[in-house]
């Protein structure tokens, strides 16, 4: 265990995605049978209780959400957990020793700025500041040091540099290769449909990475990757998701964010 104070780690992400589309925190079907589909948040909660790898290196401080009501409407999701929806991690999960419940710490910040055209530039970033100025907010409210987007479907643009300073504390988590170098590089919002195509063509493999965000989507200076997951011709984006993040996105997370905290982070 460290002797300092565990880095507190703020989520931001999209319900619509990582819960109506990945099935986190639900059974999902595989060739295997019926398999449930932890997530990040949950696999990082759980690695921070008493004999996980991040006990006394991090800690959960704050999962953001970003979605609109009308965006789960059809999904059985709710954007915060909520009696009777389907929610993204079991409801009773500790964060912390203290004994808080993780659902306690989830707060919705609608992305409104999504419905305003992009051609609309100065109107659509001035209401994009205004979000990551919020996300900013809650930060120091809950004394999060770190931000880490999982599946959070929009560029973070303005928390950076500048009067926020964050380069550095904000990190992305990419289900596939980001690597240039790698012949299994998969960089952009539609990974999982990406790496099928091609292995309908061709034997490929995928994996996982932890990166630093910048100014580019998929971009910034890579922490930690690995490329374990084979990819079949005859899977389905469920099952390859499924062994994705067994084989690949919940373990290069979970090792890399320990190579953050005691290699990267003093350092910044």
């Amino acid at each position: 265990m460290s002797s300092k104070a565990p880095v507190r780690i703020a989520f931001l992400t999209s319900i619509r995605d990582v819960g109506a589309d990945d099935h986190v925190g639900q059974m999902v079907s595989t060739k295997h049978g019926l398999r449930y589909m932890e997530g990040i948040v949950e696999r990082t909660i759980r690695e921070t209780l008493p004999r996980g790898k991040l006990h006394g290196l991090a800690q959960v401080a704050l999962i953001i959400t970003d979605d609109r009501p009308r965006d789960l409407e059809s999904s059985g999701f709710a954007p915060t957990p909520t009696e009777g929806k389907k929610w993204i991690f079991p409801l009773h999960l500790l964060c912390n020793e203290l004994g808080h419940k993780a659902a306690d710490l989830v707060i919705n910040v609608p992305s409104d700025f999504r419905t305003i055209p992009k051609c609309e530039v100065a109107s659509r970033g001035a209401a994009k500041k205004s979000y990551e100025e919020r996300v900013f907010e809650l930060m120091r409210k809950f004394g999060a040091d770190v931000l880490v987007s999982d599946h959070y479907m929009a560029k973070i643009e303005f928390l950076m540099n500048g009067e926020f300073g964050l380069y550095g504390r904000m990190l992305n988590i990419h289900p596939a290769v980001t690597a240039l170098k790698s012949p299994f590089c998969v960089r952009g919002a539609t990974p999982t449909a990406d790496i099928l195509a091609r292995a309908k063509e061709q034997p490929t493999w995928t994996g996982a990475t932890l990166h630093l965000v910048n100014e580019e989507f998929d971009d910034g200076p890579i922490v930690h990757w690995d490329a374990p997951t084979p990819v079949y011709a005859s899977d389905t984006p469920e099952e390859l998701r499924y062994r994705n993040y067994q084989m690949a996105k919940l373990p290069v997370f979970i090792e890399g964010m320990e190579k953050y905290v005691n290699e990267i982070l003093p350092t910044m």
